[in-house]
């Protein structure tokens, strides 16, 4: 897997999934607050970043200052975050709890900005 097929990839899931949940804010919120109280909010919360990161910089691991960075920025950002999510589940949930309401429009927000990017990444800059 080369880092544009990453990258042409992960933008189309990540713009699809964020307008999804940008046109319904309101369903959003409640599978939100329904995802923080189950064991399926953790594996999609926690270990899926982990997947999708460490499959990343498997797959992708360069440093110098090229377009393959900004792949493995993100792969490291997903790694880390999910790691934080697994390791720290109380913390997340307590996170997650307190700023509930606004987590939807948030990852619709960075969702969108992630997949432009990889999308231009991997079908702009080759």
């Amino acid at each position: 897997m080369t880092y544009l097929m990453f990258a042409r990839w992960f933008g189309i899931v990540s713009v699809i999934l964020s307008l999804g949940v940008l046109f319904n804010l309101e369903d959003a919120l409640e599978m939100a607050k329904k995802l923080v109280k189950t064991e399926t909010g953790y594996i999609l919360a926690g270990v899926l970043p982990v997947i999708f990161g460490s499959l990343s910089l498997l797959f992708i691991d360069c440093f110098s200052a090229c377009w393959n960075m900004v792949i493995t920025v993100v792969g490291l950002a997903m790694l880390l975050e999910g790691c934080f999510r697994v390791i720290f589940v109380r913390q997340w949930k307590a996170i997650l709890s307190r700023y509930i309401e606004f987590l939807p429009f948030l990852f619709s927000l960075f969702g969108l900005m992630f997949g432009v990017i990889l999308l231009y990444v991997g079908f702009m800059v080759s």
